[in-house]
């Protein structure tokens, strides 16, 4: 498995439990099992999510499943 897919199933994993929609930045984090201190391993690298969520503006709001989450995440992060 490379990288790009390593870390849309974790973001996949990680909101396997939100309920969707999410509408806002705060719904997104407050989905997070541990909030802005959640984080994804790339190799050896931890990444959490106060560090990606930059990567998320108003206007991808709202998201209607884990996988479009993913889906942007990766894509924004260049991966």
């Amino acid at each position: 498995m490379g990288v790009r897919e390593e870390v849309h199933e974790q973001i996949r994993e990680i909101l396997k439990g939100a309920k969707f929609p999410i509408n806002t930045l705060e719904e997104l984090i407050s989905a997070l099992p541990e909030g802005l201190d959640t984080t994804c391993m790339i190799g050896d690298v931890e990444v959490t999510a106060a560090e990606a969520k930059s990567l998320i503006t108003e206007k991808d709001f709202p998201f209607k499943d884990a996988k479009q989450v993913a889906d942007l995440m990766v894509e924004r992060a260049g991966l």
